[in-house]
């Protein structure tokens, strides 16, 4: 068996041992519930109504009035997807800095990281990022600020369960 074909049968077995019991005798019968994907469109996750969270601490907080809103899209036992908005701030993220990777999709606003050599970066609407666990520096948010996050499962549980 050349390696295309190992690889096309572990997928397989994958796939076979991910599906709901009975499929392969009776596939006219349905799971109980279907999954279906969850279409993250920009322009209607700018409308999104979001929950009020505690603002960053006051330690934390370098410039401006922290009133964080969010909802959490999207959770399963591997993956969390967060929508998020910020009035205007600037936080220092200092060691041990962000508690996770975290992809960022910016639906509106702007975002300037500035890392701990002193470089910023600038991102705005319509941009993607990665921000790396253990980025230290600054965060300052820009007017409108919305972001779509997405984090491990299991970093974002711990970073609930951590002491601000």
């Amino acid at each position: 068996m050349n390696r295309s074909t190992s690889v096309l049968v572990t997928a397989t077995a994958a796939l076979w041992a991910m599906a709901p019991a009975g499929f392969a005798d009776a596939p006219e019968h349905a799971p109980a519930a279907t999954l279906v994907p969850l279409r993250l469109d920009a322009a209607a996750l700018k409308d999104a109504a979001l929950s009020p969270r505690p603002p960053v601490p006051a330690h934390v907080l370098l410039s401006g009035a922290s009133q964080p809103r969010s909802t959490v899209l999207f959770k399963s036992d591997s993956i969390v997807a967060v929508l998020f908005e910020e009035q205007p701030v600037k936080l220092a993220l200092k060691a041990p800095g962000m508690p996770y990777d975290e992809f960022v999709h910016l639906l509106d606003g702007t975002l300037i990281l500035t890392d701990a050599d002193g470089k910023a970066h600038s991102f705005k609407a319509g941009d993607s990022l990665l921000i790396p666990k253990g980025f230290t520096g600054t965060w300052e948010t820009g007017a409108n600020f919305r972001e779509l996050a997405l984090v491990t499962r299991k970093d974002w549980d711990a970073s609930r369960r951590a002491p601000e």
